[in-house]
């Protein structure tokens, strides 16, 4: 058995801290999840050390792996956006509101990194974790619900009793928008195809729509002939074009990734992104395409804004963090298959303990 993991930090005379990665060295399946041995210098000035206690998985760092992701186009590279962690220690000319070492924060990464048991990143990303609440609640936060707050809130600009479309509203980024839909008001329709999730998503008072058995543009146009508020889509292909079909007038249809065919994922995202600002040309509606890291590096003022803001809400239960399942970092390429297949709900979060 290998009992490294979790391990007090091997230091040598540098300062820099020895631990392990995931790192992928070629893309393809989980199998190119590789642990490495590697290190962690002492923080440059402006960044802090992190000990990572949990990471995040997304659908995203399932297709940097295999290779069909627009904002990860080389390998190697550690997968992960997210991460809930213990500061180590500040480079020089820390600012006297840097978090104290020891202080467990929370971390949406502009590039990925996250898979690792230490990290050094930019002091202004770290967001102070609010007392009592676990690791693997913090780090399913960060990355899902700053997508959702920027789609209602940046893109759709949306106000109390606006009507939208999710479409996935299972996935994690749907659970998150149906949450803090929920919060600000909005009258909900929401695309699915599991029975178990679409029976629990009608309980939470969202208007389901089996994508497998019904039409969604049909349907909701039966209900709303005066055309909807906001669509958020993640899926591209005909379904933007029903769904800008369905907005009335004024409103938006904001996509935040785009399916593809394997091994073209990265041509047909560009064409989904093509398409759809070609769409936003027409009168009386519009489009948006959201990319939440680039956002994360434009703007750090609405990120830790927005951060500290979720993170609260979370704390305070004005909205629910999703349920989690955890895997040892060592096993990620058994997390990857797992949210693969869908063999787990909720969020999967990678532990370092």
């Amino acid at each position: 058995m290998d009992t490294s993991w979790g391990r007090s930090p091997d230091t040598v005379n540098t300062g820099s801290i020895r631990h392990r990665r995931i790192t992928v060295d070629r893309f393809g399946g989980p199998e190119a999840l590789r642990v490495t041995d590697g290190e962690t210098p002492p923080p440059a000035p402006g960044h802090t050390r992190i000990r990572v206690l949990a990471a995040g998985v997304g659908r995203t760092d399932l297709m940097a792996r295999s290779g069909d992701y627009i904002l990860q186009r080389r390998a190697p590279f550690t997968p992960g956006y997210e991460f809930v962690g213990e500061v180590v220690d500040h480079g020089d000319g820390a600012a006297d509101d840097a978090p104290a070492p020891g202080t467990i924060v929370a971390a949406a990464l502009p590039a990925m990194g996250a898979y690792t048991e230490y990290a050094s990143v930019p002091t202004w990303l770290l967001i102070e974790v609010p007392a009592g609440m676990s690791p693997h609640t913090a780090a399913s936060i960060p990355l899902d619900y700053l997508t959702a707050t920027s789609l209602l809130d940046t893109h759709a600009r949306v106000h109390t009793g606006d009507t939208v479309l999710i479409q996935g509203a299972s996935g994690s980024v749907g659970a998150a928008l149906v949450g803090l839909g929920h919060a600000r008001g909005l009258r909900m329709y929401g695309t699915a195809s599991v029975p178990a999730a679409i029976e629990r998503l009608t309980g939470e008072g969202v208007t389901m729509i089996d994508y497998r058995r019904q039409d969604f543009e049909t349907a909701i146009k039966q209900q709303e002939p005066a055309g909807i508020t906001a669509v958020f889509d993640h899926l591209g292909g005909a379904g933007v074009r029903k769904g800008f079909r369905l907005l009335g007038p004024g409103g938006v249809l904001v996509s935040y990734a785009f399916a593809g065919r394997p091994g073209y994922m990265v041509a047909d995202t560009v064409r989904g992104a093509a398409l759809v600002s070609l769409m936003g040309l027409r009168p009386r509606r519009r489009t948006a395409l959201c990319m939440v890291p680039r956002e994360i590096r434009a703007d750090h003022a609405w990120y830790r804004r927005t951060m500290h803001a979720l993170l609260d809400a979370v704390g305070r239960g004005d909205i629910d963090a999703p349920p989690t399942t955890t895997f040892p970092l060592r096993e990620a390429g058994a997390a990857h298959a797992a949210l693969e297949h869908r063999e787990v709900s909720g969020k999967i979060v990678l532990t370092t303990a």
